[in-house]
């Protein structure tokens, strides 16, 4: 079986163990693994894996809503210029977070100004969304093409409109642990499923240290709740993964 780790954060791992999980990842069926930013400072530190380990790592670039009141003047610049120097970087992860701060308008702005940059550089968008279905209202006619919520684990309406709006849904361990799984991990259609860890801030324990098997793992349990075969379900999401993060 192959598999893509479509949100993984590297760069917040020791650099031995990142190192350690880039080498390892390909060996138990893990071919590539999507590096994503949380702000400016990790932007150097994912260049250099994806330059060193370029057939492994693909590049995402962008704030997190966390970080937007960190962010430095000419961001934006910054950013354009490393999707111009990293053609197959996608965008992220960005978007939108209500129980961190309850200050819409900061979160606004740096979500649209990374949709833009996502529609011109025609790049796959990674949004993360917390309590935001509201505030997300006026953005689903403004979102580009391709668009993933990551780590989704969020009320069946708020999946429902991801799934008309045309979005991919990504599954890490947190949804094993929502109440409600049974009822919403099968209405993701199977060719907008994603799989990922978003380690090392989420995973199982053992993942914490870097133990990759824990993504196959996770396609067990979401194979059994989605009543698939796991070898069959995996051979579609990783077929999802390469059409979402082609650009």
């Amino acid at each position: 079986m192959q598999f893509m780790d479509t949100h993984i954060h590297l760069q917040d791992f020791k650099k031995k163990n990142a190192t350690d999980i880039i080498k390892k990842s390909a060996s138990i069926g893990i071919e590539k693994l999507v590096c994503v930013s949380s702000l400016e400072d990790d932007w150097p530190k994912i260049a250099s894996f994806a330059k060193k380990f370029s057939s492994m790592v693909v590049p995402a670039f962008g704030i997190h809503p966390w970080y937007v009141r960190q962010a430095k003047k000419g961001w934006q610049e910054r950013l354009s210029s490393y999707l111009e120097q990293f053609p197959q970087a996608l965008i992220g992860e960005t978007g939108l977070d209500r129980f961190k701060d309850t200050d819409y308008e900061p979160q606004n702005e740096f979500f649209k100004l990374h949709i833009e940059l996502a529609q011109k550089y025609s790049r796959p968008l990674i949004i993360h969304a917390v309590q935001s279905h509201k505030w997300l209202e006026e953005y689903w006619k403004l979102l580009p093409p391709k668009f993933v919520f990551h780590s989704f684990n969020g009320k069946k309406e708020f999946l429902e409109q991801i799934i008309k709006a045309g979005g991919y849904v990504s599954l890490s361990s947190s949804i094993l642990r929502n109440p409600n799984k049974t009822k919403i991990v099968p209405l993701i259609p199977k060719d907008r499923l994603l799989f990922e860890t978003d380690g090392p801030s989420q995973g199982l324990e053992r993942f914490k240290e870097g133990k990759l098997e824990d993504l196959q793992l996770q396609a067990k349990e979401i194979a059994v709740l989605c009543g698939e075969d796991i070898e069959n379900l995996s051979a579609q999401v990783y077929h999802n993964s390469l059409e979402f993060i082609h650009v």
